[in-house]
């Protein structure tokens, strides 16, 4: 049997050879964690299924965005690889594969995983959203037939990630984006596990006094961190209880109305730790998104589209904020005129100030029903909403000729942020809003890789740079970096966040500005020791009336609460 795009495995290792339709990527049989960046349409999801087929008895976890996606892949393995002699040992059977999904023909699944999570660690192939990755029992979805006890999970990914006994391939298809807290509450429920020392300082209790206090006072209440009906959550809750002390100090520090624990895909690949599994992203637009990841390793194509993209400029003339009835009949009527062939129209989700809600676009409706009175066979056009789930990891959109951009769009600035906390990256605005339209505009016809000419109408409101750019990554092969400086402040803005002394806080950026790793581990919330003399920090202006540790107490017990440890040589 061989699927669409073939993957070849390395008789050396775990390392294996990706045949796609862009060109040939070689996965090192070194652990580690990779960006697979092959284009989209290269032919990643096959590829995927190709080494489900030869790799199943070695554990696989796929993670995917959507639940339909993930049932697409259920449903491929039972119907291919289930109950078959593939000649690559034991036989797959349909008691090896566990889907975890709210869909309601799959809840049998889910039931059994509420109440008996430790099922999963038996199974051969795991397939869940990747949602369910970050919210629930991240160890369980790792551990394949534990060699070593499996504790109750307490957040230490240097330990997990070198267990002798984790699946060998953890693939995300596409890009987690969307990455959900592990849990997270009112910052007022805090003063149920504080108490305060003989100095009169708030301080966190112990974990044995927590789980009283949690137990009398918050435990089956509105308040409750989970609800207690399964066992997962109860193990949850447990787990929870058992992070507080760790994540105290930086709760009690921050100005947040909400204290919580999130988990990240670089939290799988810690620095200066060689993790025992392949962890993979497929992101046919890596290139764009994580070039400059520090924990993961780009893998790349010479040449990603082999199509030509035309780029068309048309008058627009509507402002989102006050659209003009009239400007709008007049602009719709240009856009009926284009569509002589199968069309995708993108427009804003929401205009006028208004907000319809997860899901749903009246203006994209009201834009259909234009296009409509005006005589457009509704068979040539569909018009979608920039941000709705089918601008990427969809193909649906794949025979449709050309593409209409209503309106310029941009990301918030806090998108980008959190693609460089999830993924350790340098990732801007810039880098992510090209990489945010280079999966929309490969919705269509371009992703097949015909070699054919397809068109990108955009409307004269989005700037010449950014057409530039799109121009030259498809049609160049080429990345046209940000022309301004990629140094981000997100240590910065985090310091802001917190609620510490003016003069101590000024001492912290005075020595953070001099340390590249200490900013890049307040901002990415990472352990770190930093060595000084005396010397050192008097030259920076950090003085104090005598040179003793005790006079630096201060700042070194409040970079502590950020994990930074302060050693004074």
């Amino acid at each position: 049997m061989k699927e669409l795009f073939n993957t070849i495995p390395n008789s050396t290792g775990d390392g294996f050879r990706m045949k796609l339709s862009t060109g040939v990527i070689d996965i090192p049989d070194d652990n580690g964690g990779y960006i697979i960046s092959s284009g989209c349409g290269s032919g990643k999801t096959e590829s995927i299924k190709s080494l489900i087929r030869q790799k199943y008895n070695s554990g696989i976890l796929y993670c995917v965005d959507t639940r339909d996606e993930l049932g697409k892949m259920y449903d491929w393995i039972l119907a291919n690889l289930v109950n078959r002699e593939l000649g690559y040992g034991d036989i797959l059977r349909e008691s090896d594969v566990m889907i975890i999904s709210s869909d309601k023909e799959r809840s049998s699944f889910l039931n059994q995983y509420r109440n008996n999570p430790e099922i999963l660690m038996e199974k051969k192939i795991i397939l869940i959203t990747h949602v369910r990755f970050w919210t629930d029992l991240i160890n369980y979805f790792l551990i394949y037939r534990p060699q070593v006890p499996v504790d109750s999970f307490d957040g230490d990914f240097k330990k997990l990630m070198v267990r002798p006994d984790l699946r060998r391939y953890i693939l995300f298809d596409e890009t987690p984006t969307f990455i959900r807290p592990f849990v997270e509450f009112d910052r007022t429920i805090l003063g149920v596990f504080s108490k305060t020392d003989d100095t009169g300082n708030i301080i966190c209790m112990s974990p044995e006094e927590i789980g009283i206090y949690y137990d009398h006072f918050i435990r089956n209440t509105k308040n409750d961190l989970f609800n207690q009906s399964y066992r997962i959550n109860r193990i949850k809750r447990d787990a929870v209880l058992n992070l507080i002390p760790q994540y105290y100090d930086s709760w009690m520090l921050s100005e947040s109305d909400k204290a919580g624990i999130t988990f990240y895909p670089v939290d799988l690949c810690p620095l200066g730790v060689y993790i025992n599994t392949h962890v993979l992203i497929f992101e046919g637009a890596g290139d764009l998104l994580f070039k400059d990841s520090r924990n993961f390793r780009l893998l790349d194509v010479d040449r990603k589209y082999n199509c030509v993209t035309e780029f068309r400029k048309i008058d627009f003339g509507l402002f989102r904020r006050n659209l003009n009835p009239r400007r709008f009949d007049e602009f719709t009527s240009r856009i009926a005129m284009l569509i002589n062939k199968p069309t995708l129209v993108v427009c804003w989700k929401d205009i006028n100030g208004g907000d319809d809600g997860p899901g749903k676009s009246e203006y994209a409706e009201q834009i259909s029903e234009a296009l409509l009175l005006k005589g457009v066979p509704k068979e040539l056009f569909t018009v979608t909403y920039y941000g709705s789930s089918d601008n990427k990891s969809t193909n649906n959109y794949r025979d449709i000729d050309q593409i209409v951009m209503c309106g310029d769009w941009t990301l918030p600035n806090i998108e980008s942020a959190r693609i460089r906390r999830a993924y350790g990256t340098t990732t801007d605005t810039q880098n992510q809003k090209d990489w945010f339209f280079s999966q929309l505009i490969t919705r269509i016809g371009i992703r097949k890789h015909d070699g054919g000419t397809y068109t990108v109408y955009y409307t004269d409101d989005f700037k010449y740079d950014f057409i530039g750019r799109m121009y030259a990554y498809f049609n160049e092969n080429r990345v046209i970096s940000s022309s301004h400086s990629r140094e981000s402040c997100d240590w910065k803005n985090r310091l802001d966040s917190m609620n510490i002394r003016s003069n101590l806080k000024n001492e912290i950026v005075l020595l953070a500005m001099d340390d590249e790793d200490m900013r890049n581990a307040i901002g990415m919330d990472r352990e770190y020791t930093k060595e000084v003399s005396f010397d050192y920090l008097e030259n920076l202006g950090i003085k104090r009336g005598k040179r003793e540790r005790a006079r630096y107490k201060a700042l070194s017990d409040i970079l502590r609460k950020i994990k930074i440890t302060l050693y004074i040589k």
